[in-house]
């Protein structure tokens, strides 16, 4: 580890929460109102990370991609009332945020705000952080840098002593670019050959392998 890290931004979906069946659940629902065909799991989640419009788009048939906007409007509205149906904490969790609660953490998402706000409460870790943003928080999503140096801003904290962990490229790819050490997680939406590609600094299969990343004592009360 070149600087200890002070300052842990993660990653929602594919991070610390499973959300994939709610996620694939509205978008079906979205689909078979059009009067589309609905997409397999491992579809929908080849689908996911960009934001919800992304999201529409990439599920929508190409003959419908007018519909996006209605599309969105769908999602948005079943999404909300469905968003704690099945979703759950990746085991291990819970333990890893209590342990690392004396330093600074953040959630950087890139669904809308309110859906990301709603689900860490739901699952009782909003404590934990000091900062939650979502993919319309700023004007601008990951791979954007500036939703990564937004919390840096927000919490104070240097770059390098700052480890940005997700599942996506798109979370390496914003850590790298504000300049922050990355951690891919291999238990998420995207494979480990995809994540290896982006080349971040760590690699992990299990959230409980930041302890050994971060040479952490496996103490610390609950916050």
């Amino acid at each position: 580890m070149p600087t200890p890290v002070e300052l842990l931004i993660f990653d929602l979906d594919g991070t610390l929460a499973d959300t994939r069946q709610d996620i694939a659940n509205s978008v079906n629902h979205v689909l078979i109102e059009l009067d589309c065909p609905p997409l397999a799991l491992p579809k929908v989640m080849q689908n996911i990370g960009d934001g919800v419009r992304k999201l529409l788009e990439r599920s929508l048939p190409p003959e419908r991609q007018e519909q996006v906007g209605a599309a969105v409007e769908i999602f948005r509205q079943h999404y909300r009332e469905h968003l704690l149906d099945h979703t759950s904490l990746y085991a291990g969790v819970r333990e890893v945020l209590q342990l690392f609660q004396s330093n600074k953490m953040a959630v950087v998402s890139n669904k809308p705000e309110a859906f990301t706000r709603e689900i860490v409460a739901g699952l009782g870790i909003d404590a934990a952080f000091g900062c939650i943003l979502g993919g319309d928080s700023l004007a601008e999503m990951k791979p954007s840098p500036e939703p990564v140096l937004h919390v840096l801003r927000e919490l104070g904290g240097a770059p390098q002593a700052t480890l940005m962990v997700g599942d996506g490229l798109t979370d390496i790819h914003a850590g790298q670019a504000a300049g922050t050490q990355t951690c891919g997680v291999t238990y998420g939406f995207r494979s480990k050959a995809e994540l290896a590609s982006a080349e971040p600094d760590f690699l992990i299969d299990d959230i409980r392998e930041l302890m050994d990343v971060l040479n952490a004592p496996r103490d610390g009360d609950s916050f």
